[in-house]
């Protein structure tokens, strides 16, 4: 299978054969030599808007998309021997989940992918197949309404489950023990995996913390079934929509251009 079938939902061709072949009937020899110039130069305007319209609707349908997200928009450009650019979500990434994944069901629809903390905690035996884990009223969360990957870290090291790039060492029984112990400035804390009390409250990680004012207990993540997801993103439409209206402006302008700095 090649990269473009794997991708193929995630991706778009910008080809306009058909509109150049009109336009080749209306050309002389000489203007005929500007042609592949007029038209990668258009195509990858065009390219670039549509990079910006996808970047718009995501604004649109997501919630706070972060940068990571907004820039994992990437243009193949065309050339003059290869009129065809692509324009498509990013399939790697150097940490964390590339975009192509884990977007897949916003844009195709089906069961969210795991993300990087619940693979290492189901991979430790802690989240159980099937489940997934959702921000409990003790997570730390960023401006993009994501959890804090600080706070993440410290979850996934406490039960040694850390695998991430960089980390050398997970949590000691020393060091969970200093985490315990309440001090003047700061809360003794102790994680724990299950469902606390009488099994009335959900099941997940929770934190209890010690303090002068006496105990507290709060869930950092709470372990939810699977779910299938409508599809919210339609990126096809939006990349083909873009083409259809701003390519004719776009080769339009490249024409001048061509026509102005010929040779």
């Amino acid at each position: 299978m090649s990269f473009i079938d794997k991708w193929k939902d995630y991706m778009v061709s910008i080809n306009v054969s058909n509109d150049v072949d009109k336009v080749i009937k209306l050309l002389d020899v000489v203007r005929l030599k500007q042609l592949p110039f007029a038209t990668s130069l258009a195509i990858n305007n065009a390219a670039k808007k549509v990079k910006e319209s996808q970047q718009k609707e995501m604004r649109d349908v997501f919630d706070r998309p972060n940068q990571f997200t907004l820039n994992s928009l990437f243009i193949k450009p065309a050339t003059k021997q290869n009129l065809t650019a692509l324009v498509g979500l990013k399939d790697t990434a150097f940490k964390g989940t590339p975009a192509a994944k884990y977007l897949a069901s916003e844009i195709s629809g089906g069961e969210r992918r795991l993300k990087g903390h619940e693979v290492a905690l189901r991979s430790a035996g802690i989240l159980p197949a099937g489940m997934f884990a959702v921000p409990g009223e003790a997570a730390q969360m960023d401006s993009y309404g994501n959890m804090e990957r600080r706070q993440i870290v410290q979850i996934l090291s406490y039960f040694r489950s850390n695998k991430d790039v960089g980390v050398t060492s997970n949590s000691t029984d020393k060091t969970m023990g200093r985490l315990k112990k309440a001090t003047n400035t700061r809360r003794g804390v102790v994680y724990f995996v299950g469902s606390p009390g009488d099994g009335s409250l959900p099941i997940g990680i929770w934190q209890r913390t010690y303090s002068g004012l006496g105990v507290a207990l709060r869930p950092i993540l709470i372990f939810v079934d699977g779910a299938s997801y409508e599809p919210i993103y339609d990126f096809k439409f939006v990349a083909e929509n873009t083409v259809s209206k701003e390519f004719a402006n776009e080769f339009y302008s490249a024409w001048n251009e061509a026509e102005r700095t010929a040779r």
